[in-house]
């Protein structure tokens, strides 16, 4: 058997469900990126505006019956039904959340799931990972503990992303990503909201990354259910 030749793996995770993920899946279905959508089903429809570190932005949900056809090109995961911060949920509540955005995600998708995002990011502890992996499908989890490096997850029930959408090292971490020759495996991991770049105003940048990062032969572009299972298939 020959030796396995390493893989440079590029992957994002984008939560909420916001109506501004129109716009960025068009962006990125343009460029052939991939990405992960962690969506609370009870929220769908909603019509709100949020104050989101000091800014005011629009949060509108998108409409249940259009999670089919926007979301078919990418991933679809958990992030609750209503986004509680789960270090404040009992067993029973965290079991409830989950599941049952499992359950509706599955029904309006037709798609399997595997993972989540933590609702809040930082939100959960030891107790939470274990409630949810004895208990619901979920296999994987991401926070929001950006490491600003390409390895891989030692825990996948406490994934750490890359980097944020709108870090400051973004366009640097993409320039490095490119440039490098994979002697292990490598992944850069970006995560955020698609509202945040109406709350930035940094649609134009972000479609700078997005020129930068696509089209390259030796990058895999993949969902985070993708890396997940190309990952755990090697142990």
């Amino acid at each position: 058997m020959g030796q396995k030749l390493a893989k440079k793996m590029f992957t994002m995770s984008f939560d909420d469900g916001t109506i501004q993920d129109r716009r960025f899946i068009n962006l990125i279905d343009t460029y052939n990126l991939k990405c992960t959508f962690n969506l609370n089903s009870g929220f769908f429809g909603q019509v709100h505006t949020i104050v989101h570190e000091g800014i005011e932005v629009c949060h509108d949900e998108v409409q249940a019956s259009e999670v089919k056809e926007l979301y078919k090109n990418h991933e679809i995961a958990v992030h609750t039904v209503t986004h509680p911060n789960l270090l404040n949920c009992s067993k029973e509540k965290i079991i409830e959340e989950v599941n049952q955005d499992y359950k509706s995600l599955t029904e309006l998708s037709g798609k399997t799931i595997l993972g989540m995002a933590y609702p809040g990011g930082p939100y959960y502890n030891e107790f939470t990972i274990e409630t949810i992996l004895n208990n619901t499908p979920i296999r994987y989890a991401r926070n929001i503990h950006s490491h600003n490096s390409f390895h891989l997850p030692s825990n996948f029930m406490e994934w750490q992303p890359t980097c944020h959408q709108n870090d400051e090292q973004l366009i640097q971490l993409a320039e490095k990503f490119v440039e490098a020759d994979a002697h292990e495996d490598m992944l850069f991991y970006v995560w955020g909201h698609s509202f945040e770049f109406d709350k930035y105003k940094s649609w134009d940048s972000f479609e700078y990354f997005c020129k930068i990062i696509s089209g390259r032969k030796d990058i895999c572009y993949m969902t985070n259910g993708e890396v997940y299972q190309y990952v755990t298939k090697l142990f």
